[in-house]
Formats: C-alpha cells, sequence, structure tokens
C-alpha cells in the first residue's frame, strides 16, 4: 500500500502518516490533527483567546494524552484540600509539562476559571499550588481544566487515598470490635435488670449493676459511636439531618437518660444505646467493604503496557530504551512475543499480530509492509522493523486508558433509600419527640421525670437500628448467596442498578466464545493412516507459536501423540509452517493456499464452515488431511440469552470482530442484534447511545478493548480470566465461565431489591405503629427497646430468605 505523505498536527506537533482530522484555522486557513482531541484542544485554546500559544517560541505539545481520571471525585479530592480562610489550597501533579510554554499555557486557563484565586505552576517539579473559592468551582473542575488541554493532573501525594483508607478501615474494625464485645459483656447485666424489673430486685444490686452498666457502654457509645456522633454534628452544621443524627439521637438519649436513672434510682436503658451502636457499625463496615473493593483498574493498565523496547540505530544496531524515550519516526524492532510498545507502521518484514487485546479479533492478522499496528498487540510470527507513529503516551493502550477514565466520572452512585427518607423523618421524629415531653408537662401535668421517660419512648421507638439494617443486611446476604454461586458483587449499589437494567450488550469473542480455537473436526485423505498424520501434525506445529498451532498440538495430545523433534523449522507469517521429521520426511502444514504454492494438489471443502479455520497438512509432498478449528461457545451462551429474554431485557452483541463472523454467532445462540468490527470508543458510543435513549445498561466483555464500554455501563460484567483491566472495571465478575450465571446475578438483584424494599416498608409501618403508642405513653422505654430489638431481628430474618437463592442454569 502507498504510505501517506508526512503531516505535523497544528496542536500537538507530531508527525503522522495517516489521514488528518483538518478544521479551518483563526485566520481562515486550514488546519491538520492527527486527532480528535488535539482538534478540541486547539479550538478550545482559541476559543478562550489564548491562540498567541501557537506562535510562541520553542513551544512543546505535551506528551500524555489528556483525560479526566475517572478515579477520582470531589469526595475523593476533599482530602487533599488546605483550608485557607474561606479559600483552600490544592496541590496537582500535572504530567506532560515539557517546557515554559506549558506552564504558560496552564496558569492561563486555570485563571480564567472562575473561582480560582491563584495559581503557581513549577516548571521543575511539574506541581501546580491552586488557592480557589471552593462555592464556586470543585477540585473535580479543576482537573478537568488541566486534563482537557492535554495534561494528566493527579493529586500531589498519590498514594494518601490509599494509606487513609486503610487508616479508616483498621479504625472501624476496631471499633466495631470494642462494640461487639463490651455489648456481649452488658447483655448479662441487662438481663438480670430485667428479671429484676418483672420479678423484683434488691436496691444495692440493682444500682451496682446499673453502676457496672453504665462504665461498660460508655465507650460503647463514645467511642465505638463517636462517627455518628461526629456525622450528626455536621449534619446539623449542614441543616441536612441523615442517619447519622438518628442513630445518635437514639444512643445519646438511652445514654444520657439511664446516666439520669442510675442516680435516681429508676430504669436504666443502656443496652439499647450499645445495641444501636454495634448494629449500625455492622452496616458501616459493610458500606467500607464496598467502597475498598470500586477501584480503577487504570493503573493495571499502565502497569501491563510495555516498559522497554528495543531501538534500532544507524546501521542497524539494536539497544533497549524505555518507552517514554521513543519519538515519533523513531525505528524499531519486535521480536515474536513481544508486544508492540507504541502504535507503529510496519517498514520491514510481515508477520501475524494478535489484536485481540485491542480490538478482539479472535484470528491473528496478517500485517505487511506499510500497514499500521496498534500498541499491545502481540507479535506472533516473525520480527519485524516498524516506525513509532506517535509517542507512548498518545498509543493505543494509554487512549484506551483515557476513555476508560471519562467513562467512570459519570458513573451514578448508590443512593440508599434510607437517606432519602430520612431527610424528612429524621427531624420529624426529634420534633414529635420534643412536643410528646413538653406535652406531658404543659398540658398533662406529668413529672418532668415522666415526660422525658415518654420523649424518649417515641426516640426509641423511632430508632434507626430496622431502617440502619434494612439495606446492608440484605446486601450481605445477596453478596454471600452470589459468591457461593460463582457471582462476585462488588456492592449494593451494584444491585440497585442491576435490577433496573433493561438492556444487555455482550462482546463476543472471550465472552461469548472462549476465545481459544479448538479442533472442531480432523479428516484424513489420500489413504493416509489418522495416527501417522496426527503424530506428524503434533510434531511440526510443536515449535510453532500460533494459537491454531497450539490447538492442533493440544488435539493431538489428547488422542495420545506427543510431538517429536523435527528438524529445519521454518515459519511463514500468514501462510503455514514447513519442517523435516525425525527420520527426514518434509511437512507442510497451513492453508490452502499456502500448500497450492508448494505444488501440493488440494481438493478439499474447507468452506463448510464460514466462522472456522481449516489447517491442511501434507507428508513428503502430499495431502495427508486437514483440521477444521472454531472458536467454541461457552458453557450458557445459548441458556442466558433464553433466560435474559424470558426477563424481557433487550439482548446484543456488540465486537471486534467481523460482521460475518458475528451474525453467525447471533444465529447459533438466538441474538439478531449484532454489531460486528467495532472500536473501542465505537462500543462505548454504543453504550452512551442507548442510554441517552433512557436505557439501562449491562454491558458483558473480557478484554481492554471492551474497558471503556465497561466503565461507561450502567452495569458491567466481565468473566474470570478477562484482562486485568476488564476484571478491575466490572461491577459484576462471573466465575467458572458460566454464563447463564448473568441471568442468575439480574434475579437475585431484582429479588434483592424486593427484600430491601420490605424491610424499609416494615421498619415504616413499624415506626407508624409504634411511635403513636410510645407518644400516648402506652410504652415504656423498656417495651420499646424489646420492639426496636424485634424490629431489628425481623428485618435480618427477611434478609437471610435470599440465602436460599438457587442457581438454574
Amino acid at each position: 500500500m502507498s504510505l501517506l505523505p508526512e503531516q505535523i498536527c497544528s496542536h500537538c506537533g507530531i508527525s503522522f502518516r495517516w489521514k488528518a482530522v483538518v478544521a479551518g484555522g483563526t485566520d481562515g486557513g486550514r488546519e491538520l490533527f492527527c486527532c480528535r482531541g488535539c482538534q478540541g484542544a486547539y479550538l478550545m485554546i482559541c476559543e478562550a483567546g489564548l491562540d498567541g500559544f501557537y506562535q510562541r517560541e520553542g513551544r512543546a505539545a505535551p506528551t500524555v494524552a489528556g483525560s479526566l481520571p475517572g478515579s477520582f471525585s470531589d469526595a475523593d479530592l476533599a482530602r487533599h484540600l488546605i483550608p485557607e480562610g474561606d479559600l483552600c489550597r490544592i496541590d496537582i501533579l500535572v504530567g506532560g509539562i515539557t517546557c515554559p510554554s506549558c506552564v504558560w499555557l496552564l496558569e492561563r486557563m486555570l485563571l480564567r476559571t472562575i473561582g480560582v484565586e491563584y495559581v503557581s505552576l513549577s516548571y521543575s517539579g511539574g506541581v501546580a499550588s491552586l488557592r480557589f473559592d471552593p462555592a464556586l468551582v470543585t477540585p473535580l473542575e479543576l482537573f478537568s481544566v488541566i486534563a482537557r488541554l492535554g495534561y494528566v493532573p493527579r493529586p500531589y501525594s498519590a498514594d494518601q487515598s490509599e494509606k487513609e483508607a486503610r487508616r479508616e478501615r483498621d479504625d472501624l474494625l476496631l471499633r466495631f470490635g470494642t462494640a461487639l464485645f463490651l455489648t456481649m459483656q452488658l447483655m448479662a447485666y441487662s438481663y438480670a435488670l430485667y428479671a429484676g424489673y418483672f420479678q423484683g430486685i434488691g436496691a444495692p444490686m440493682k444500682q451496682f449493676l446499673q453502676y457496672i452498666s453504665l462504665l461498660v457502654t460508655t465507650p460503647v457509645v463514645f467511642y465505638s459511636g463517636w462517627p455518628f456522633i461526629v456525622g450528626a454534628w455536621r449534619s446539623l452544621k449542614t441543616a441536612a439531618p441523615g442517619m447519622d443524627l438518628l442513630i445518635a439521637m437514639g444512643a445519646l438519649s438511652a445514654w444520657f437518660y439511664s446516666v439520669w436513672a442510675t442516680f435516681t434510682g429508676e430504669e436504666t436503658y443502656f443496652e439499647s444505646a450499645a445495641t444501636i451502636v454495634t448494629f449500625v457499625l455492622i452496616g458501616r463496615l459493610i458500606e467500607l467493604s464496598v467502597r475498598r473493593r470500586a477501584i480503577s483498574g487504570i493503573s493495571t493498565l499502565y502497569a501491563s503496557a510495555p516498559q522497554r523496547a528495543t531501538l534500532v540505530g544507524e546501521g542497524g544496531a539494536g539497544s533497549e530504551v524505555d518507552v517514554e524515550d521513543i519519538r515519533p519516526g523513531d525505528l524499531l524492532l519486535v521480536r515474536q512475543g513481544e508486544r508492540f510498545p507504541v502504535d507503529c507502521l510496519v517498514i520491514k518484514g510481515e508477520t501475524e499480530v494478535d489484536q485481540s487485546l485491542a480490538t478482539g479479533e479472535s484470528r491473528p492478522v496478517l500485517l505487511v509492509s506499510g500497514e499500521e499496528v496498534r500498541s499491545g498487540c502481540v507479535n506472533v510470527a516473525a520480527p519485524v522493523t516498524v516506525q513509532a507513529l506517535r509517542p507512548a503516551g498518545q498509543s493505543y493502550l494509554m487512549r484506551v486508558a483515557a476513555l476508560v477514565q471519562m467513562a467512570q466520572a459519570g458513573k451514578p452512585r448508590l443512593q440508599q433509600l434510607a437517606d432519602r427518607v430520612s431527610g424528612w423523618f429524621v427531624p420529624a421524629v426529634i420534633l414529635l419527640a420534643l412536643l410528646v415531653g413538653a406535652g406531658r408537662v404543659l398540658l398533662l401535668g406529668n413529672s418532668v421525670g415522666a415526660a422525658i421517660m415518654a420523649a424518649l419512648s417515641v426516640v426509641l421507638i423511632a430508632c434507626p437500628c430496622a431502617m440502619g439494617l434494612a439495606v446492608p443486611a440484605a446486601v450481605l446476604a445477596a453478596c454471600s448467596r452470589s459468591a457461593s454461586l460463582g457471582i462476585i458483587l462488588r456492592g449494593g449499589d451494584v444491585i440497585e442498578r442491576l435490577a433496573t437494567v433493561d438492556t444487555v450488550l455482550f462482546d463476543k469473542t472471550g465472552t461469548i466464545t472462549s476465545g481459544n480455537p479448538v479442533v472442531t473436526r480432523f479428516e484424513t485423505c489420500c489413504g493416509s493412516s489418522a495416527s501417522a498424520v496426527l503424530q506428524a501434525a503434533a510434531s511440526a506445529e510443536e515449535q510453532a507459536s500460533h494459537p491454531l498451532a497450539r490447538a492442533i498440538v493440544l488435539y493431538a495430545a489428547e488422542q495420545g501423540y506427543r510431538p517429536e523433534t523435527c528438524r529445519d523449522f521454518r515459519s511463514i507469517p500468514g501462510r503455514g509452517i514447513s519442517a523435516l521429521l525425525p527420520d527426514g520426511v518434509p511437512v507442510l502444514c497451513g492453508s490452502e493456499a499456502f500448500l497450492a504454492e508448494q505444488g501440493i494438489a488440494v481438493d478439499i471443502d474447507s468452506c463448510c464452515d464460514s466462522s472456522a479455520t481449516a489447517v491442511l497438512i501434507a507428508v513428503d509432498g502430499i495431502l495427508a488431511g486437514h483440521f477444521l478449528l472454531s472458536d467454541q461457545l461457552r458453557e450458557g451462551a445459548s441458556a442466558v440469552v433464553s433466560a435474559l429474554a424470558a426477563e424481557q431485557l433487550d439482548v446484543r452483541i456488540i465486537s471486534g470482530d467481523n460482521q460475518a463472523t458475528v451474525e453467525q454467532v447471533g444465529r447459533h445462540i438466538g441474538i439478531a442484534a449484532v454489531h460486528g468490527g467495532l472500536t473501542p470508543d465505537q462500543k462505548l458510543a454504543s453504550v452512551t447511545g442507548l442510554q441517552q435513549q433512557g436505557r439501562r445498561v449491562l454491558m458483558v466483555g473480557d478484554g481492554v478493548n471492551d474497558a471503556p464500554a465497561l466503565a461507561g455501563a450502567t452495569v458491567s460484567c466481565s468473566l474470570s480470566g478477562s484482562s486485568d483491566i476488564a476484571l478491575e472495571n466490572a461491577d459484576l465478575i462471573i466465575t467458572g465461565g458460566d454464563l447463564a450465571r448473568i441471568a442468575t446475578a439480574y434475579r437475585i438483584s431484582r429479588a434483592t431489591m424486593t427484600i430491601i424494599k420490605q424491610n424499609l416498608g416494615w421498619a415504616f409501618v413499624y415506626n407508624i405503629i409504634g411511635i403513636p403508642l410510645a407518644s400516648a405513653g402506652l410504652l415504656t422505654p423498656v417495651y420499646a427497646a424489646v420492639a426496636m430489638t424485634a424490629s431489628s431481628l425481623l428485618v435480618s430474618l427477611n434478609s437471610l430468605r435470599l440465602m436460599r437463592f438457587k442457581h438454574h442454569g
């Protein structure tokens, strides 16, 4: 193929030989760009009146593909803020700064952002220090401004969030362990006090048990329950009452009243204060576990990219260099079995390339001189010399990472039903308790002690244990049962979103199919012996690294034939192999065209299955047999389609493989809507297009090419054994490879949401009945505490029904 002339990008300045993106310039001329990203950055800079940036001497373009890091949110970045009066300061490490002009551009674009008061960027260290008004601009918006210019922003302390999460987990575990241990001790004293209340108890013993209860309960409330107290105070300051306020009110009311009762000879309710804290801490531990597991796979993708490459110097000598040192135009040597470190153009030689990681193509593709190959693809056949087209930071793998990051930024978070309702429920309960207490004193003439008891009964009967357990208890049961069925859920937010899904998108290669070719048929011809042909094929293909060769060797081994040592082995990329058997007999294995080129008479119908690949074998110059190999469907592929269709879900295939193969697979498993030949960004566009129509999308994929679509979907699913980034971006992981478990996961999520609604419904019905009884003085605090415990037990038992859920394959 003829190469396009070398062109220069008007924004980043790199040279390239592919079709340019053309746009009108500010002076009416024509500007050329290497990609849409550079075009967007150019237009944004010009619209801001900073087109002088392109006339500055010594200007260098960013060498890192810009993207908004999806692993960050305003909540995450808040830990890096330093208060300075009414303003905040944040230090940002900016990647991709290569010259003083980069500093000039970044400082002016950031200063033009509303709310930014001061920007100082160190050219040597690449650290930007910003002071801004948090009421006008968020840290995430500042990161977005930097990313849109083509630079990569990171918090200055990159590992701080991990350390903080570890500290939070350890602290919560210690608080929960303390609460659980002391509450168990407290219950022994409480049973004695309960028995004394109904059957009588001596005053000295009663007071002794109350003092011991006070001693045991105090650390539970003020140490284990301290996060709730802090959260309650924060909610009061922000006028946004939530669950923490009700939890703190219940625990503190029971504790303060019990302290008063201890010194006045009344009944105490220390156990209520302790159990409130202990029960809700269980929910907090579950929530923290979900947050800890919801991590990004971006760092894994960066780590899996090649770090070293062989640079071809003058005279053909090769030397190893860091991929960051590769510049457009550099010549590189990529050996058999190595990954291409950057996007390249094949200059010398030809080879077969495994593009499954990048495009989803199940078969290696023959590439010859003049063709482009993407970074991350594997050279499976022969060494080739290539020319770098882009820096490492702008390579295919890094652009995929950028798509994942941007898609992750828009991922919705779980909105707890209980928290939404508590916005009005909590203030109403508090107000009612105050009115009950005041009314009993002012209207009914009760004593202050009696009024406090009535008000406390209202708070205790409305104690949010059942409400606090309604969601996490069901989530815990669902996650535990799912895990036992080979379904790994990343938390309650996945369950809530999965239950609303109405469209399911499957990748093909490695998802619906296994991703590894297997021999589906073997036949001999011309009177050849099957045993002799299998022995010859195993021996000849043993030295080849091609996936088809490995499948043939495995098939022969299953029939009991082990490879023997061959001589004069030769691999011809895209065609086949030749070798001499130990007895000197020549063997050829490959395509029909390859054998025909070698003068072998070929007369078989190898096209009986358009989705199968034929490998022919000739022994001693005569056609001896042929193998048909196909990528096999995974277990449960047809079953999951039928099960999802029965749930009234729209099921489709989106794949990077060719359209004909995808259509045939779709016919086999009953999917009519199939789309082949899609790139990663086109897959993401398919997901976002459906979401813009109001669809809730479940994406099932396994490769790097699926990662953007996985990150952008309402719910993402991968299979065990998928690429690391696919697994890290998956909300749902299926172990064992049985696709039918996806339908089971959907049904579990629906059942879980039903249980959650039942739990919340019971919690509110219980309060609707119990609060009026407490307000009327018909329930004392001890009965209110018993009712609260019973309500929590009922919610827990209802949630445990999920443990009986069965998988129907």
